[in-house]
């Protein structure tokens, strides 16, 4: 929603310029959104005929709303600010979309968890749905039984009495990064990206990826940038009007089809093409152990074969789509926070060099022998959650809650970085500590103390992926931490860089990009990796 006036302001500007043209397109594409805005305020006034309060809010403008008051970049903080004017509710509502950011565990599970039925819909997005070919992503789907079938088959796989049978190849994937790292320690971005590939594609499709200029990685690249740009309700205002998906890719102001076109081509083929690769494996029997072949292969003398081939596909596709940047951004704020704050990185070699020895790299066999590790990786969460406001949920009917009313549908919301933040739980939230999480159960409990419970989504809608996204990030960290030193990198004087914890704003958040330095903690390095790689050919 953050760059909801922006895609109305390009759009108009985009029609001023070639208004000899497109005049008439202009007085159409108007006319469209004061009709939209007249509807959209007679079912308002319509349902809520009791005119019971909405949740409070920065003051609407007229006709325009709240339109000036959406955030257009660093979004949490921004409606952090609101939060502490406002509320854990705080009501957004501009050219018929009406927002609710929710900004408090306590209300988020009230909402999210004991309201489930009514809060566990999504907005279907023309431009990411219909226009970017998003739709067979469960992730975007309505709530219903073609949602509930996708996603029971994916948590069949993933849920966290199953996610043991991935630490090998999640242990293989992080020693292969402790490669890269050595190798190469100045590409620490692209380090990162091959990896999430790698475990990935394994797990998923059996398939290995390349070193360099991988084709999956590569698409897979270009079909995310598109859904992080069109992620923000309202980031393109066939958003608000849904009949333009109608409109020409010529007419002026309707560049968002020629967009849409490019990434859905890159969104269909990062969900078929390794699909295809592994079905024509199968076929010459030499498809390793998967996701895909475990399925395929169960339901080969089945009735209802071709939809469930469908849903494997699907439910396939979405596992890189969710996972890949989301690691990515873990660990680069993994190794930005090493840099702020050496003690952490010592006293974690400590509790390795104590348990694990210096004679070989931890695995998850150490993990309950760990709990320092397992304390930075909940910290990394909490620090700088992936998803700071994750895809909205959406209410499928008018409800009242806390006597204000809430229309149907109306997009809600999960403020994490703002539920993560709050010193009344986390004091002193800016500061990574991981001391914060040490000598806690770690139990499976919906605490607010425990950063899983809010920074991978809520309700139904939760991370299915969640027990192995944790899981490699434990790895990752643990073995990491057991060879190399991470520090700032040094100017042309040979003098530490300062380096400051800034964030980038969207869907994912990442690190903005920083100085670093990251060396073997001694000559062992080398062996041990060298040692972990052969063993795990």
């Amino acid at each position: 929603m953050s760059m909801l006036f922006e895609s109305v302001s390009n759009t108009l500007r985009s029609f001023a310029a070639n208004q000899t043209r497109t005049s008439l397109g202009m007085y159409f594409i108007l006319l469209l959104l004061l009709s939209h805005l007249l509807l959209k305020l007679y079912v308002r006034r319509r349902d809520n005929p009791r005119g019971l309060p909405y949740p409070p809010g920065p003051k609407p403008l007229p006709l325009v709303g709240n339109l000036f008051d959406f955030a257009r970049e660093n979004e949490s903080a921004a409606y952090l600010g609101m939060a502490h004017e406002h509320g854990d509710l705080v009501f957004l509502s501009a050219l018929g979309i009406n927002v609710l950011i929710v900004n408090n565990f306590q209300t988020a599970n009230e909402i999210f968890e004991k309201r489930s039925v009514n809060y566990s819909d999504r907005h279907e997005s023309p431009m990411i749905n219909h226009l970017m070919g998003w739709d067979w992503s469960f992730g975007h789907m309505r709530y219903g039984e073609r949602w509930k079938n996708h996603r029971k088959m994916f948590h069949r796989q993933f849920q966290q009495s199953v996610a043991p049978i991935y630490w090998p190849v999640q242990l293989k994937a992080a020693h292969g990064l402790l490669r890269l790292l050595h190798e190469n320690p100045g590409d620490l971005i692209n380090n990162l990206r091959h990896n999430a590939a790698s475990v990935i594609m394994s797990v998923v499709y059996g398939i290995e990826v390349s070193p360099h200029d991988d084709r999956y990685i590569s698409v897979a690249e270009t079909a995310l940038d598109g859904m992080a740009r069109a992620a923000n309700p309202g980031a393109f205002l066939v958003d608000l009007i849904p009949s333009l998906k109608y409109v020409p890719s010529w007419l002026p102001g309707a560049g968002f089809q020629v967009k849409a076109r490019r990434w859905k081509k890159a969104v269909m083929e990062m969900r078929d093409a390794p699909f295809e690769t592994v079905l024509k494996a199968l076929k010459v029997g030499t498809a390793s152990p998967c996701f895909v072949t475990n399925l395929v292969t169960d339901i080969e003398h089945k009735e209802h074969r071709d939809e469930e081939m469908e849903q494997i596909r699907n439910c396939a596709g979405l596992a890189y789509a969710a996972g890949a940047e989301s690691s990515v951004s873990s660990l680069s704020s993994f190794f930005l926070a090493m840099i702020l704050h050496p003690e952490v990185q010592q006293k974690a070699r400590e509790e390795l060099d104590r348990v694990v020895g210096r004679g070989r790299l931890p695995d998850f066999t150490d993990r309950d022998s760990l709990p320092y590790i397992t304390a930075i990786t909940k910290e990394v969460l909490r620090w700088n959650p992936v998803a700071p406001l994750g895809l909205p949920h959406m209410s499928t009917e008018n409800d009242i809650y806390r006597g204000y009313f809430i229309p149907a549908g109306t997009l809600i919301m999960g403020n994490s970085w703002t539920i993560l933040h709050d010193p009344e739980t986390f004091p002193d939230p800016l500061r990574f500590n991981p001391e914060r999480f040490t000598n806690k159960p770690d139990g499976q409990q919906f605490s607010p103390n425990d950063p899983l419970s809010t920074a991978f989504g809520y309700g139904r809608r939760i991370c299915p992926g969640r027990f192995m996204a944790e899981a490699q990030l434990w790895v990752s960290v643990a073995c990491i931490l057991s060879v190399f030193d991470i520090t700032p990198g040094k100017d042309e004087n040979g003098r530490p860089v300062s380096v400051e914890a800034k964030f980038s704003s969207g869907m994912i958040c990442h690190p903005l990009p920083f100085n670093y330095s990251i060396t073997p903690r001694d000559e062992h390095t080398r062996r041990l990796i060298d040692q972990a790689m052969l063993m795990d050919a």
